[in-house]
């Protein structure tokens, strides 16, 4: 049996001494590649990460962010203690139990006064990096009869479950480019050279990119921001209006088909509802759509035809498709480009991965049962929109009163901010459990101080299903927790003790690695021993990478076991579409700019606004960006303090000029607006603005087919201030 609390041994056991420091094979866990990294650790401290240059897939490899999480680890203004928060606010260190008796007494108080509806849950992204954290803490809101749940997969990712359930028959199913054989790749939504890819698992991304097109291979990158150009050695950008991928791919699609480009025998083989695709694409061809998406009728013909000639073709779309407010069916027209033009399941063209664990099955369903009618109207199963969570708590009829939040910082990164804060005031019990005192923290009644990724023991799960080079690999802890810190799986266990709940702490020997045992046995034929014992000298555990011909026998689980290439489900979102499209076109003279969201290579969500050496440079706020065209055209300078405002909110930063940028779109950099956040004093000091105040919320805010936040193209306006902006 594997050690479950991962204690001291755990890195006696599997660590390589050196004359000076000590040396622990891990990996990270800020985004999907998990690549293989070298942990320094001198007297029990964690002093320096490095990348593994020994590891069998990642190789050495590891960007600047990942190797920067070791001074998350050593932030003095990390969370020690459990706190209790006094009436005046002001906050007091106490012991386990202590906070433990608090919450489960103010829990019991809601639930007798109000019943389990009255509670809810979110939990933020750091949790699909966290094997034991994502599945205890999953455990503890389903004891506790929470069902109003809301995460951070609404403002991310919702909206490519939704349309491979509806397609695939199963949520888990998104197919990957092959890289190392495509000739052409379409890159929708995604800049890799900002971060590494989601939903596509693959340790240097660019470096795969260059080789591939050091051999021929073309890249087009479809983006509002001219992220790539043939000079830097990769491809080029084709540059599109935001929020209208959706009529971009219909018209990729439409141009193919008329070239004769559909593979019908294999469609007809394989897939049912291609007359139904038909008459949806049908009126959007290059020349219909290129007022909407500001691009030449000729460029999407000449991609047409280029799709066409070449079999090894790929693609792959990531947030910025996911962010609009029809990002259902942007993804549905990327399966659709793959499969009923041949491209799904060969070579060089999309690939599905399984990892130790072959997700299809476990995510299958059927689209039409996947809703529910509720106060707010008809809602996916699962998690509520993030964008309704203040309205559930101001405006429901049986308003929430205890939330629970884990890993997550809700007040800054849902829309809102404003409003979310006096919901938030409202509450009856606010518990947060998180590893730093965020801005939502502040509005607590109990905080909980959890382990960061270098003092628990982890496995590799966030990439089953999406990894180019799959692999598992188990890590110990590091380092001892500091203080009173604990992983969120005894924290989720403890609670459920004191709430008198079945507990795995109950048990004479606990063991929090159960299901992953029984997964990795059950999925690869790994033993989890045997992973822990190859932990030492940070062997992973190869598996087979992707490999073309048995898609459809193994990854289709439709009732029929057909691809969908129009799905029923999606009638409603279709006649939206078309109304969508006319007003669109309708408000392109408004004379409004439409901002994106944007990351770059020194932020990460908010886990590195508390770092020091991410704001180095003159990093100290994040600016709208702008073309210099359309600075001129306000008349506006670089460096000018402005007010960002659109029908939802205002924000005071300052000007940007980004000639990459396409004409009419502005962005700004996320993660930022840290003014409500006193005990982060790198962040607080330097808080930057928050673009989600720019969002929608309630009606109107998220897709109705995924409750995906709508978040990108939003129509704003800039201008200038007469007092200078506070920007710290």
């Amino acid at each position: 049996m594997g050690n479950p609390t991962a204690n001291s041994s755990d890195t006696e056991h599997t660590a390589k001494h050196t004359a000076e420091l000590t040396r622990v094979h891990t990996f990270c866990r800020i985004c999907e590649p998990s690549c293989g990294l070298v942990a320094h650790v001198e007297d029990g401290r964690l002093v320096k990460l490095s990348p593994d240059r020994d590891h069998a897939v990642t190789a050495g490899f590891s960007c600047h962010k990942g190797l920067a999480a070791v001074d998350v680890h050593r932030d003095p203004d990390r969370l020690d203690h459990p706190q209790l928060r006094a009436p005046d606010g002001a906050w007091r260190d106490v012991s386990w139990d202590e906070a433990m008796a608090e919450t489960a007494r103010r829990w019991r108080a809601v639930v007798a006064a109000h019943g389990e509806h009255a509670t809810a849950a979110y939990v933020g992204n750091p949790m699909a990096f966290n094997a034991l954290g994502s599945l205890h803490v999953s455990q503890l809101l389903r004891s506790l009869g929470v069902r109003r749940s809301f995460s951070s997969g609404t403002q991310d990712c919702a909206n490519k479950f939704v349309a491979s359930e509806a397609v695939f028959g199963s949520s888990n199913v998104h197919p990957i480019p092959d890289l190392e054989h495509t000739d052409l790749c379409v890159v929708i939504g995604e800049n890799p050279r900002a971060s590494q890819a989601s939903f596509y698992s693959i340790p240097n991304v660019l470096g795969e990119m260059r080789r591939a097109a050091a051999r021929g291979a073309r890249f087009v990158f479809v983006n509002p921001r001219r992220i790539e150009t043939p000079e830097q050695g990769i491809g080029d950008t084709l540059l599109i209006r935001p929020d209208t991928d959706v009529w971009f791919l219909a018209a990729l699609l439409h141009e193919i088909d008329a070239l004769g480009g559909f593979c019908e025998e294999l469609v007809l083989r394989h897939g049912r509802h291609l007359a139904e695709l038909r008459r949806f694409l049908e009126p959007y061809d290059a020349d219909s759509v290129a007022e909407v998406t500001g691009i030449e009728p000729a460029t999407i013909r000449e991609l047409a035809q280029a799709w066409v000639a070449t079999p090894r073709a790929s693609v792959h779309a990531s947030t910025g498709i996911n962010m609009g407010r029809q990002g259902t069916l942007a993804y549905w027209l990327v399966h659709m480009l793959s499969f009923v033009t041949g491209r799904l399941d060969v070579e060089g063209g999309n690939l599905k991965s399984d990892g130790f664990y072959p997700n299809a099955r476990s995510g299958a369903g059927v689209p039409e049962q996947g809703y529910v009618e509720t106060e707010f109207g008809r809602l996916r199963r699962g998690a509520l929109p993030g964008t309704l969570m203040s309205h559930a708590i101001l405006d429901s009829d049986q308003p929430i009163r205890a939330m629970i939040v884990v890993a997550g910082n809700p007040l800054l990164s849902i829309a809102g901010q404003d409003r979310l804060r006096k919901a938030f005031e409202q509450l009856e019990l606010l518990v947060v459990i998180d590893i730093y005192p965020s801005a939502t923290a502040e509005l607590a009644h109990v905080v909980l101080p959890s382990t960061d990724m270098y003092e628990r023991d982890d496995l590799n799960i966030v990439n089953i299903g999406t990894s180019a080079r799959p692999f598992a690999q188990y890590t110990p802890a590091v380092v001892e927790p500091a203080a009173d810190r604990k992983p969120e799986w005894w924290i989720a266990h403890r609670l459920l003790q004191e709430l008198g709940l079945p507990s795995i702490l109950d048990d004479a020997e606990p063991d929090p690695w159960a299901k992953w045992r029984h997964m990795l046995a059950k999925g690869s034929g790994i033993d989890l021993d045997d992973l822990q014992q190859g932990a030492a000298e940070g062997r992973p555990h190869l598996l087979p990478t992707p490999a073309p011909g048995s898609f459809f026998d193994a990854q289709v689980h439709t009732p029929d076991g057909l691809v969908d290439c129009r799905p029923p489900a999606f009638d409603a979102a279709i006649e939206r579409c078309h109304r969508l499209f006319d007003e669109t076109r309708a408000e392109l003279a408004d004379g409004r700019l439409r901002l994106i969201h944007r990351r770059d290579a020194w932020m990460h969500n908010t886990w590195f606004a508390n770092v020091e050496r991410m704001k180095r440079g003159g990093r100290t706020t994040n600016p709208v960006s702008m073309h210099p065209d359309d600075a001129a055209t306000l008349g506006l300078a670089a460096g000018e303090d402005v007010v960002v405002t659109s029908d939802h909110g205002e924000v005071a930063t300052v000007v940007e000029l980004d000639d990459r940028l396409m004409r009419g779109v502005v962005s700004m950099v996320h993660g930022w607006g840290h003014a409500a956040s006193p005990r982060l004093r790198v962040a607080h000091r330097d808080p930057g603005a928050n673009p989600n105040q720019l969002l929608p919320v309630g009606e109107g805010s998220f897709e109705p087919l995924s409750s995906q936040a709508h978040m990108t193209g939003i129509p704003v306006r800039v201008r200038a201030t007469v007092t200078p902006v506070a920007t710290s």
